[in-house]
């Protein structure tokens, strides 16, 4: 019994030990991931953690988008003839209710898509729906002042989509996108060309200028045939132009012809935009705007031959999107048509 009882006491002892070596270890363990962790961010442990959540935070703030909404813009469908519907996680309700800061009974300006523009009345509804009445439509531009179309050279995708809401707050009437020697094909293969963004960046460049009508927006693959199109080559009698297809009021068709073909093209010596236009007040203006590199020798051959007359903004070489708002500013303010 002695010999059984100081063997199990030995073994007793040997895992009581045991199990406090293990202890120990772990409590080891522990402390050196703490002091691991303090020494690798630092003794402002707490300062590190704070700079990560400054990223985030501006992070965050660089994918919101403030909108600028200066006019409301409802669907056709929204409304009916006397007043518009809004739900309460509709953002357009929530810049009324949080930036306008408008109650029942405010004013706010509004406008429905190709249609009219009005003065309107905010209604609180139950639930945070909100109605928005149609009171008194404002005076609208009729159609022919939209006197400006933009020829494009496809611009890099990037570049596209920052232009979308510029051309569409400075009232161009059609925006015609080509290829050209100098474009990337996989260009055309760019969400830049997705007809839900393109149409969405359209209506937040309406809304930004107080402007209703969505301009005619198309894409051709092909140089020529669209030249030859917008040139008057080809009449409206024949409605196909090879390789071009519309994105957005394609049921307009090709019904405005303009009176007055312009080619951009950087260089020195070439005709200003005023000049250009001197006698041509009151008249429709198509201004044809190349890639970054310019046109090649027989693209300038082909529009010239078509009728174009080449343009420009002196010696500097400018960025697709900077070379379009130029442009298309120097033609508004030398017609004056500026539209209201």
């Amino acid at each position: 019994m002695t010999v059984v009882r100081a063997v199990a006491l030995a073994v007793v002892t040997v895992v009581a030990t045991m199990s406090e070596d293990e202890k120990v270890h772990r409590r080891r363990q522990t402390m050196s991931r703490a002091l691991s962790s303090r020494a690798l961010g630092g003794a402002p442990a707490l300062g590190a953690e704070r700079f990560r959540a400054r990223g985030r935070a501006r992070h965050r703030r660089r994918r919101a988008r403030v909108e600028a909404r200066n006019r409301i813009l409802f669907e056709p469908h929204e409304c009916d003839a006397e007043a518009c519907a809004l739900r309460r996680d509709d953002a357009r309700a929530g810049h009324i209710r949080d930036v306008l800061r408008a109650g029942s009974g405010a004013h706010v300006r509004v406008g429905v898509v190709n249609g009219g523009k009005y003065d309107g009345v905010v209604e609180h509804a139950e639930g945070g729906n909100m109605t928005v009445r149609l009171v008194a439509e404002e005076a609208s531009a009729e159609a022919s002042a939209y006197d400006v179309d933009v020829l494009l050279a496809m611009p890099r995708p990037k570049v596209l989509k920052r232009l979308w809401a510029p051309l569409a707050s400075l009232g161009i009437a059609r925006i015609v996108l080509v290829n050209a020697n100098k474009v990337e094909r996989y260009y055309f293969d760019s969400s830049a060309l997705d007809v839900g963004t393109i149409r969405g960046e359209i209506l937040r460049g309406l809304e930004q200028a107080g402007d209703t009508r969505v301009p005619q927006v198309g894409v051709g693959l092909r140089l020529p045939p669209v030249v030859d199109r917008v040139s008057g080559v080809l009449s409206s009698e024949d409605p196909k132009t090879n390789g071009f297809e519309w994105l957005l009021e394609g049921q307009r068709g090709w019904t405005m012809d303009a009176d007055v073909l312009l080619l951009a093209h950087p260089g020195q010596g070439r005709t200003s935009v005023a000049d250009a236009l001197a006698d041509a007040r009151g008249k429709r203006v198509l201004l044809a705007i190349g890639p970054e590199g310019g046109w090649t020798d027989y693209e300038l051959d082909l529009f010239e031959n078509a009728g174009f007359k080449r343009v420009g903004l002196g010696s500097r070489t400018f960025t697709t999107d900077v070379a379009c708002i130029s442009l298309v500013s120097a033609v508004r303010e030398r017609q004056q048509s500026w539209l209201t």
